[in-house]
């Protein structure tokens, strides 16, 4: 099926999501996991939110952080799923339902539009809780 997940990540909740998903996605299938972060202009430190995001994967993933040189963060993800040869994208929903009408931010509209391989994504704890039909879903997914 899948053997290579690319989940790209930004600071949010969201991205906390979307990898600890592909991470136990990896667990089931035996694939690997690479996380990408485009950086940003004046970007403070990464560590910390990726150290969380990895903890407790029984197979650490591999980490990217890349300059976006004037591309759009879409591109970047799909220039590094052909680089990587990744055949799954995992990508989280926005942080809160208040953030915006639409479940996708800007960059993660992006990344749809530019994959050339499936994209799944991921709802946000606080997504969740405000659907009742989406936690009987997500319940039934993660008692598999």
């Amino acid at each position: 099926m899948f053997r290579h997940i690319l989940v790209p990540v930004g600071l949010g909740a969201g991205s906390l999501a979307a990898a600890r998903h592909a991470l136990n996605l990896s667990r089931w299938l035996g694939c690997k996991v690479t996380l990408v972060h485009v950086l940003e202009d004046g970007e403070a430190s990464v560590c910390e939110p990726f150290a969380q995001m990895v903890r407790g994967a029984r197979r650490q993933p591999t980490v990217l952080l890349v300059e976006p040189h004037s591309q759009t963060i879409g591109a970047v993800v799909a220039q590094t799923v052909l680089q990587i040869h990744a055949d799954l994208i995992v990508i989280g929903c926005h942080d809160s339902p208040q953030q915006a009408p639409a479940v996708l931010g800007p960059a993660a509209q992006s990344i749809v539009a530019d994959a050339k391989v499936p994209v799944q994504v991921v709802p946000t704890a606080a997504l969740v809780q405000g659907k009742p039909w989406l936690q009987r879903l997500t319940a039934r997914t993660h008692g598999l």
